[in-house]
């Protein structure tokens, strides 16, 4: 089983409406410049806790929190993520699964309660943000999309709005992904500690950052902002 991950051991962000713990566990197969866990991404963290201490905490917390969430990183890069899956679920816990999307073939399998895909901008952009060439990545990411929304889960599709990497017309072509989701969410690209140091520290102004919000009501998504005035 995986050995080690990030633990926050109550929070009420991670997993909405519920009181959860959430586990943030190394590696990921993208490589986007504005990702806030580079040393989760690049497997360099060194101050991760030992995967029997976090089951020992979960197993006493039943009764208390009310799931867990399972991020990254990308946490189905773990071959063996069923295994831990398994384990929380088996203690009682709803699971949230977060997830880039591009291993569409192990989503479901968790079984999971919720799931949130991050869609980075529109699936054709996708080989810049990756460190191998993939040609189908585009339609993994366009087979994660119809997956979670056909599978009757919970779910939310959130995008960082980070320049260089999506635009207003790219929220358009991804709101045309997303007819019949539950819920998009927006976030306002952070500037500060990321992947590439020299990843741009401009953002987009609230104007900008409205006109986008406005792109999804008019496309009839269930919106949510977050980072955004």
């Amino acid at each position: 089983m995986i050995k080690s991950a990030g633990f926050i051991k109550t929070t009420l962000i991670n997993y909405p409406g519920k009181v959860a713990a959430a586990l943030f566990l190394p590696g990921c197969d993208l490589r986007c410049p504005y990702c806030h866990n580079p040393e989760l991404v690049l497997n360099t963290a060194d101050d991760l806790v030992d995967m029997d201490e976090i089951l020992a905490y979960l197993k006493k917390r039943r009764g208390l929190l009310q799931g867990v969430c399972i991020s990254g990183g990308e946490p189905l890069v773990h071959d063996d993520l069923g295994e831990l899956a398994k384990a929380i679920k088996g203690m009682g816990y709803l699971l949230k699964i977060d997830t880039n999307g591009t291993f569409p073939d192990r989503i479901l399998s968790l079984e999971p309660d919720f799931i949130a895909m991050d869609i980075k901008t529109v699936p054709e952009k996708y080989p810049m943000l990756s460190p191998v060439k993939d040609p189908l990545l585009p339609d993994k990411i366009r087979t994660s999309i119809e997956i979670i929304k056909k599978s009757g889960i919970e779910h939310e599709f959130r995008t960082t709005v980070a320049p260089g990497i999506v635009d207003r017309k790219d929220i358009q072509n991804i709101c045309q992904l997303l007819s019949g989701a539950q819920c998009y969410v927006l976030a306002g690209y952070v500037p500060g500690h990321t992947l590439d140091p020299n990843f741009t520290q401009e953002t987009y102004t609230d104007q900008e950052l409205h006109q986008m919000a406005d792109i999804v009501k008019e496309a009839g998504i269930p919106l949510k902002l977050r980072n955004m005035d």
